[in-house]
């Protein structure tokens, strides 16, 4: 029987033996997007977005409905580096992943409010019959002036 919806950090889902395949969680941590795709990065300070301790968000074309909804970052490594709340399945064991359900994201950085944003599949899916799948390879130089772009 899985255990009803548990609130772990990326560190702990990470060092986790218990978060097995199709359990059902709540990940906190700093959303990014990456060349790769969507991550959740563990707590960490200074910001640092190739950090280690990352979790995988399989259903990358979300970052549609987030772009629409929170100020993305000018130029640099990533469009998103926000805390956020994610609710979704465990996916994959290794590396680990998660496909997300539902997203709050703090959307002012440091006011610690959080928004919810729409991920559905029915939102998600208009945005990808306009846009087609979201393209994460890109030129990242956080020293360039992202003006010129």
């Amino acid at each position: 029987m899985k255990p009803t919806l548990q609130s772990v950090s990326v560190t702990e889902m990470l060092i986790s033996t218990g978060l097995l395949s199709g359990y059902r969680i709540e990940l906190s941590g700093w959303l990014v997007e990456t060349d790769e795709g969507l991550y959740v990065l563990g707590d960490h300070y200074p910001e640092d977005y190739f950090y280690p301790s990352r979790v995988r968000i399989t259903n990358d074309n979300i970052v549609y409905p987030i772009l629409e909804k929170v100020p993305s970052l000018g130029g640099g490594w990533s469009l998103l580096f926000h805390r956020s709340k994610i609710r979704g399945v465990v996916g994959s064991d290794l590396p680990r992943a998660i496909m997300a359900e539902g997203l709050l994201i703090e959307e002012t950085r440091g006011a610690g409010a959080f928004i919810n944003i729409d991920i559905s599949p029915e939102n998600v899916e208009r945005y990808v019959r306009v846009h087609g799948d979201f393209k994460f390879h890109r030129a990242r130089n956080p020293l360039r002036d992202w003006l010129e772009d």
